[in-house]
């Protein structure tokens, strides 16, 4: 299989070597949000207050802002699935180029994302579709991971409940602050500058990583942390969109979403 051909595949077919799996769903039922048994509003509007430092005078620099979460339930939302084709085998060469892995912005995302983005990336029904994913593919107890996180982890709402540990990482530590869905704590790390995970080796039996495959610019190696901080039969569920921030997305995905 040549380049060409191979960046040609689906983005869900791009996955790791080192124990990656990505999830395609075949079963129709198990991504409807309609009819789901649940008692969860629709929407949880919310005032997070974000504190920017002090004044000259040592007073706090406070902002309110109202958001409003997505519960992924209750929504009027149905999900035709339609079969995503994997890569079975991997070409025995190395198919990519390092331009393939570079961005129009090269520049450090810290600077990118240095003010908090209290938004979604997807719309409300790709968020029903993912909460019902999660909640049917996840067994209770688990311990979890969500890298590049944000302030929505997209999870049930039961989820800090019935779960062991969530814990996440993401690029900004306020956004992270506001996840209320995670139990465990969260560490503010960019992985494109350190591909390395805070965590034990394994130490979690699921981690979920949410439209930001696209943004790494080794993946591969934070795929092989990934696979080291799960425990064995783990699982790494890997979300794609067709949306990007496309200064910051590389450019073997940009070049197939543009």
């Amino acid at each position: 299989m040549d380049r060409e051909k191979f960046l040609s595949l689906p983005a869900a077919a791009f996955a790791s070597g080192a124990g990656g799996v990505f999830a395609a769903n075949t079963n129709p039922e198990s991504c409807q949000a309609k009819g789901t048994p649940t008692n969860n509003p629709r929407y949880i509007d919310q005032e997070l207050e974000m504190n920017y430092g002090n004044d000259s005078k040592g007073n706090p620099r406070n902002r309110g802002v109202l958001v409003r979460r997505f519960t992924g339930d209750s929504t009027p939302y149905e999900f035709p699935i339609s079969p995503v084709k994997l890569a079975q085998t991997w070409p025995e060469e190395w198919p990519f180029k390092p331009q393939d892995f570079s961005r129009s912005d090269p520049s450090n995302d810290k600077g990118f994302y240095t003010i908090p983005k209290l938004v979604y990336h997807i719309d409300e029904p790709a968020v029903a579709s993912l909460t019902q994913y999660y909640r049917k593919d996840i067994p209770a107890k688990s311990d979890i991971l969500d890298i590049c996180s944000s302030w929505v982890s997209h999870y049930p709402l039961e989820f800090p409940e019935i779960m062991g540990n969530i814990s996440a990482t993401g690029m900004n530590g306020m956004e992270l602050k506001f996840n209320n869905q995670l139990t465990a704590g969260y560490e503010a790390r960019d992985l494109n500058e350190n591909p390395l995970l805070p965590y034990n080796d394994e130490s979690f039996d699921i981690v979920t990583c949410v439209v930001s495959i696209d943004y790494l610019v080794q993946p591969v190696d934070v795929l092989k942390e990934v696979h080291r901080v799960l425990r064995p039969g783990g699982k790494v569920i890997v979300s794609q969109s067709n949306r990007c921030f496309p200064t910051k997305a590389v450019a073997m995905v940009r070049c197939q979403i543009l």
